[in-house]
């Protein structure tokens, strides 16, 4: 039996299950708790259903990514001038870093992300709105002091523009490597900074040209 306590057991098993079937509607109870070793009855009792399951997944991780961009972008304000590329780095890196540094699970989570993203019912779940929109506040007005003369409604778009690329990078899983099999070799932590570098100078510079309406 693990040593691992036995709520982060079942949000470890509930993060990979969810991810591999596709949210929410993928994994009934049963299978969660078989995924994590435990009775039924200790699902329930830990979390009650498996909507607030599903929702303890998203705020664990969630809340340190937002820590981390708030600090990044912190720090990215307090520069003497603004750079928009460090702004997007600041957003970029700890999800990159959060990505690659976590494993089976960091790869988990960025699928269930990118699942709940682009769900036609995301808007009434309210999970994105709760963890993800208070952060996308926080940057599009970062954007506004880098841009001032750009308009909000550009600001948004420049802003969702940069979420997506990020997130359907991060749930790419293995198709870079097969479009680009020299990436196979590269260390994982190598090619995560690599990957992080490029993402970022491609955000940048097309967030640079839409705000500044060339």
């Amino acid at each position: 039996m693990s040593a691992m306590p036995t709520r982060d057991r079942i949000l470890d098993a509930a993060e990979r299950l969810f991810a591999e079937r596709g949210g929410a509607d993928g994994a009934s109870m049963r299978d969660l708790a078989a995924a994590a070793g435990v009775r039924l009855s200790q699902l329930s009792y830990h979390f009650g259903s498996k909507e607030a399951l599903y929702r303890a997944v998203f705020a664990r991780r969630a809340h340190a990514l937002a820590l981390a961009r708030a600090q990044a972008l912190g720090e990215a304000m307090a520069r003497p001038a603004l750079d928009v590329r460090e702004i997007v780095a600041a957003l970029i890196g700890p999800s990159v870093r959060q990505r690659f540094s976590e494993g089976v699970q960091g790869a988990a989570f960025a699928m269930m992300t990118a699942r709940e993203a682009i769900d036609p019912r995301e808007a009434a779940r309210g999970v994105v709105a709760e963890h993800f929109d208070p952060t996308a506040r926080q940057f599009v007005a970062a954007l506004g002091k880098a841009y001032p003369q750009a308009p909000e409604s550009s600001l948004v778009d420049a802003y969702l523009f940069m979420v997506g690329a990020l997130v359907m990078t991060m749930a790419a899983g293995d198709r870079a490597a097969r479009l680009d099999q020299p990436r196979e070799a590269v260390p994982i932590v190598e090619n995560a900074e690599q990957l992080l570098q490029r993402l970022t100078d491609f955000c940048a510079a097309g967030i640079d040209g839409l705000l500044k309406g060339r």
